[in-house]
């Protein structure tokens, strides 16, 4: 008998631990993003002051612009490594062409369709052509960055329309404008990942690509589709970066995919797992930045936000795996 209470009291243990970690996983990003703030706060006093706040939000404008390009194709199943060097080619662009005396809106206009442009390449490699989407977006990265460093002649651009600058300098409650554009665009494709057909279809795509086929979905449309809306992000995210730096560094290109990618993987992780999902990223990228700013402050090297990237990113992957295992348990306990 005390054999099997002993049994029965493990699996009531079990069940209960799964249930809780079903009920808390989902939230363990939001909650370990208020922890870090509130870590670093203790640490060093100048953390947690408003100002702090603010420039770490402002400082991810276009990281959220980038993180919300990177999760359309990603919810359809398929990777875009192309959307940082579109980002700076497009804000490349801009420069170029308006130290070549073109408008200011005439070089917007261009640099705004690079991103469908690519877009559109991107689709015909992985969906008409079949080459894997990791493959084929790398490659076109590496073009781009080619392509960028050609047109730059490897040189900073600093020249921009003062329009733009103008633009991206408003504040509004002393957030400047890329900051609402990041918000605006996320908010919409909140709308339309969770309130519209088009979202649940590019689910479903992702998570059976066969079953959407045989269902009747338009599978290779919406995979099309998802890769010109990414572009498109991606060269609004270099709009953006352009008018609220000043600057494009052509080389910069690489130093902006990590990010997007990992707070893409930690987001699946948080609110609604196994998903990508337009909440999640955004805490993500909020967390991962609150992370590196604070062991920055604390006299660490710029090193550190490869690392802690990195190493988010691999936790977020075994603790999603671990958290489904757990939820799957419990589900067949009850």
């Amino acid at each position: 008998m005390a054999d099997r209470d002993g049994v029965v009291g493990d699996s009531q243990r079990r069940s209960r631990s799964g249930f809780l970690l079903s009920r808390v996983g989902p939230w363990a990003v939001p909650i370990f993003l208020v922890l870090l703030f509130i870590g670093f706060s203790i640490a060093t006093p100048t953390f947690g002051t408003v100002d702090n706040a603010r420039i770490i939000i402002t400082n991810q404008a276009v990281v959220v612009l980038l993180g919300m390009a990177i999760i359309v194709p990603l919810r359809a199943g398929d990777f875009d490594l192309s959307v940082s060097s579109v980002m700076i080619v497009s804000g490349a662009t801009i420069g170029v062409l308006h130290s070549n005396g073109h408008s200011g809106l005439t070089a917007i206009a261009v640099a705004v369709l690079i991103g469908p442009v690519v877009g559109l390449f991107n689709g015909i490699l992985v969906v008409k052509i079949g080459i894997d989407s990791f493959i084929a977006t790398l490659g076109t990265l590496t073009i781009i960055t080619g392509f960028v460093s050609l047109m730059t002649k490897g040189a900073l651009i600093t020249t921009f329309p003062e329009g733009l600058t103008n633009f991206a300098e408003h504040r509004i409650l002393d957030f400047p404008m890329p900051v609402w554009v990041g918000w605006a665009i996320a908010l919409a494709l909140w709308y339309v990942f969770e309130k519209t057909p088009a979202g649940r279809y590019l689910l479903f795509i992702g998570g059976n690509r066969g079953s959407a086929q045989l269902a009747g979905l338009r599978v290779d449309g919406y995979r099309q589709g998802a890769f010109l809306l990414s572009g498109t992000l991606s060269a609004i995210a270099g709009v953006m970066f352009a008018g609220g730096l000043g600057s494009v560094d052509p080389s910069s290109g690489t130093s902006y995919l990590l990010p997007p990618i990992t707070a893409a993987f930690l987001g699946a992780s948080a609110i609604t797992i196994g998903r990508f999902n337009v909440v999640g990223t955004l805490f993500a990228i909020y967390m991962l930045a609150v992370g590196i700013t604070g062991l920055q402050l604390l006299g660490l090297d710029r090193w550190i936000a490869n690392v802690f990237n990195g190493v988010c990113l691999l936790l977020a992957m075994a603790f999603a795996i671990l958290l489904k295992n757990a939820s799957a348990k419990w589900s067949a306990q009850r």
